[in-house]
């Protein structure tokens, strides 16, 4: 599993396009509480992660019942908060639930880059 994240409008869907090879079909965008695995690329978490706070739903579960099919997979989620606590509980909820995913991905993944206006820092690389 590769895992990118960084702030929003930073470059990272088409980071990971480039860097590689994808093409828009291999891309899945998160839209609510569902993903599909069968895609290459999983664009969006935290909106996966956002609509599992809404519904209640713990996200952190699903990834780990479904950590198998994550695998072979690139995912992608923007950076919550960045350090600034969001004014409303809801906001907070979700920084904080974003950031327990991410932390079980970034021990899982193999490679691990944060993406800052395109240019790729890489945190992690175990593929070697």
């Amino acid at each position: 599993m590769i895992l990118v994240f960084g702030g929003a409008y930073n470059g990272k869907i088409d980071f990971v396009k480039s860097k590689y090879n994808l093409q828009e079909e291999d891309l899945f965008f998160c839209n609510d509480s569902n993903l599909d695995f069968s895609y290459k690329c999983i664009v969006g978490l935290h909106v996966f992660i956002r609509e599992c706070v809404l519904k209640k739903i713990d996200a952190l579960e699903i990834i780990k019942e479904n950590l198998s099919y994550l695998k072979d997979k690139t995912i992608i989620c923007d950076e919550i908060g960045s350090g600034i606590v969001p004014l409303t509980q809801e906001d907070r909820i979700w920084r904080e639930e974003c950031g327990k995913v991410l932390q079980f991905l970034s021990k899982e993944a193999k490679k691990v880059s944060r993406i800052f206006f395109g240019i790729e820092e890489v945190l992690k690389d175990e593929r070697n």
